[in-house]
């Protein structure tokens, strides 16, 4: 207990020593030298550049270590500034990197500089409305960038080091996992706690634009109304259009005026193409009872928590079953890959209904999971939990039509029930009925529903409206999607992630390999093989099949790569690469890396191996929860940087401390 106390002791001291010393380095650079306070709100030069303005103070001739931009009040959102400046190497002004003004942030105020000798002059970029509207109050040099204790990054700062100390010394942590261990059954809860608050500090800086509040608004109010259309009508000038499918004839309406983006248009109607659940479930009840719209972020928030604490059921089960003995850590880092690999926060960035389609898909799919790998432990319910598994499962489609293909993923112990049950018909003819039942009236009576609402819209029973979206290519036309697979296998699964030196680390990206046709491609972040790299494992499935002889777990890896392989096919031919696509069947590929993964490892007989193949999953696991953080932070449009810029850059400037 001493041992412990005093090493928690000493990662205070040094958690304390990073806060107050080393991130705060900036405010000691005035204190360290003799460096002349100088202020200017007369300005030798103005210049206008477009809609910036550059200010120029000449003849400072004295050594310059900080700048100081005082904007006013008026001032009240974020702000871009640049400083250029001549130095002794150089008569002429180089140009340095902007940096954001954000009023409730002083810091930010701030540039420090690190310039050659004295100064002859600087030149201030700053936006013209600002100096227009004499929101620029003056410039100070060389004054001494204030100290701050950010109690937010201390206690992250802290929080890493002593996780990091119980991670080596903790005993429940270094024990074989055990799912009567009340300890380490907390620290599971933990990390799912550590994701909830991610998704909310993610979540709550996720705006959604106007023209995305369909789903939420104008959807729930036609079917409040008994309308399957929306009470929206088109425009003359779209039903004009000789065929408005056409994205490119479209292209000279305006959108959101002359017509709804990405809605289904049929025979003078729009009609929601994205599933109807969702409404069903949250937006439509909470309208009914309060008469008001229920916020996109909000339910795609309590979805997100839904799936992490199925993620960690599935998990568990299947941990429980096949590998009664584990090391705990394994336990750990693989629940945390699962949660932040299957790109959840990074849905959560961007509330749109784009997003809340697929993630209630795959909490409908994960919940199916869960139930049936719960007929598989218990007998005497077994019958139950394949209907409500069953449920949920045929539930998805009326999330996201592809979510179909996730319902293969229990075929083979369906099949291999029904045999049994046929086998036991003479001596026990109910269980065969109760297996017939439990299973096909789910999926027949959400079949039915789906057909006659299909029907009820565009007079076919079989079309969801993928056909008649008015979106980014005329979808009905569409062919020779086949020889467009190997293009995007390599979006999908292998892109690699454009790293940047600045926050937040990674970009968004639209590269390509070649393709003389039509590919849809937008907003990359990486390849799920390279974001979540426990993928690779997949590769090495025959082996785990030679190295396993429990033919159920044989059947559960195999099953999960086979069907996360055929969605991501019919994804690429159906739709393209975006990351929000991946979502769909990331889990399915860093479930099966992990199991074979584990496998692998059982096999190993030497502890050097081991050793470092715990190193190797520890590494992975990191890499995996920081491109699973950033990617919410990113998004598919940057929204956080777009509609939250204040929460935007005091991130920044808490993680790059030395702006």
């Amino acid at each position: 207990m001493k041992r412990n106390c005093s090493k928690i002791l000493i990662n205070l001291i040094i958690a304390l020593f990073l806060e107050v010393i080393v991130f705060n380095i900036t405010s000691y650079r005035v204190l360290l030298g003799n460096f002349e306070k100088r202020e200017f709100n007369q300005f030798e030069s103005i210049k206008y550049q477009g809609s910036k303005v550059i200010l120029k103070i000449d003849k400072i001739n004295t050594e310059l270590v900080t700048v100081k931009v005082n904007f006013n009040k008026n001032v009240d959102n974020a702000r871009e500034y640049r400083i250029s400046f001549s130095d002794e190497t150089s008569s002429d002004y180089r140009r340095l990197d902007s940096k954001i003004y954000i009023p409730e942030n002083e810091k930010s105020k701030y540039m420090p500089l690190y310039l050659s000798g004295k100064v002859n002059g600087i030149e201030i970029e700053i936006d013209k409305d600002i100096y227009e509207n004499n929101c620029l109050d003056n410039i100070v040099i060389n004054e001494k960038i204030p100290f701050e204790f950010n109690m937010i990054r201390f206690f992250i700062v802290l929080g890493i080091l002593i996780v990091r100390f119980f991670w080596k010394y903790e005993e429940n942590l270094n024990k074989e996992y055990s799912p009567k261990n009340l300890t380490q059954e907390l620290i599971l809860l933990f990390i799912i706690a550590i994701f909830f608050v991610i998704a909310i500090f993610i979540n709550q800086n996720s705006i959604e634009p106007d023209d995305y509040r369909i789903y939420n608004e104008k959807f729930v109010n036609s079917i409040y109304h008994g309308s399957l259309a929306l009470e929206i009508k088109p425009s003359e000038e779209l039903m004009d259009l000789e065929n408005p499918y056409d994205d490119l004839e479209r292209s000279k309406l305006e959108r959101g005026k002359d017509y709804l983006w990405d809605m289904a248009y049929y025979k003078g109607n729009y009609y929601v193409y994205f599933g109807i659940l969702p409404l069903l479930i949250f937006f439509l009840p909470y309208y009914i009872i309060t008469k008001k719209y229920l916020d996109m972020a909000i339910v795609t928030f309590i979805i997100s928590m839904f799936i992490f604490i199925l993620i960690k059921e599935i998990l568990l089960k299947i941990i429980n079953r096949y590998f009664p003995k584990i090391p705990f850590k394994f336990v750990v880092c693989s629940l945390i890959m699962l949660c932040s690999g299957s790109l959840i926060l990074y849905a959560d960035g961007m509330s749109r209904f784009y997003e809340l389609a697929v993630l209630s898909a795959l909490a409908c799919v994960l919940l199916g999971i869960n139930f049936i790998l719960s007929a598989v432990e218990k007998e005497n319910k077994r019958y139950i939990n394949i209907f409500w598994g069953s449920l949920w499962l045929a539930l998805s489609v009326a999330c996201r039509p592809t979510a179909l293909l996730a319902s293969l993923l229990i075929l083979p112990y369906l099949i291999q029930l029904l045999v049994e049950n046929i086998k036991k018909f003479k001596s026990d003819k109910k269980l065969l009925l109760k297996l017939l039942i439990s299973c096909g009236i789910p999926y027949i009576t959400v079949g039915i529903l789906l057909m006659l609402y299909n029907y009820a819209r565009f007079e076919n029973p079989f079309e969801f409206g993928s056909k008649y979206q008015l979106t980014v290519i005329n979808i009905g036309a569409l062919k020779s999607r086949i020889f467009a697979i190997p293009t995007g296998i390599i979006a999908n699964i292998f892109s690699i992630p454009n790293f940047i030196s600045d926050f937040p680390f990674i970009i968004n990206h639209n590269k390509l390999l070649e393709f003389y046709g039509y590919y849809y491609i937008e907003n990359m972040i990486g390849g799920v093989f390279i974001i979540a790299p426990i993928c690779f494992m997949n590769f090495f499935i025959i082996k785990a099949n030679k190295k396993t002889e429990n033919k159920e777990l044989k059947i559960i890896i195999n099953s999960l790569v086979i069907v996360g392989t055929l969605i991501a096919i019919l994804s690429i031919m159906m739709a393209g690469s975006n990351q929000r696509y991946l979502i769909d069947y990331a889990w399915m590929f860093i479930l099966s890396g992990i199991l074979i993964f584990i496998i692998l490892f059982n096999s190993f007989k030497s502890d050097e191996t081991k050793s470092i193949l715990k190193k190797a999953f520890g590494v992975i696991t990191i890499f995996t929860f920081l491109i699973g953080i950033l990617s919410g932070i990113v998004s598919e449009k940057e929204n956080m940087k777009n509609y939250s810029a204040n929460i935007y850059y005091k991130t920044k400037y808490t993680i790059c401390f030395w702006e």
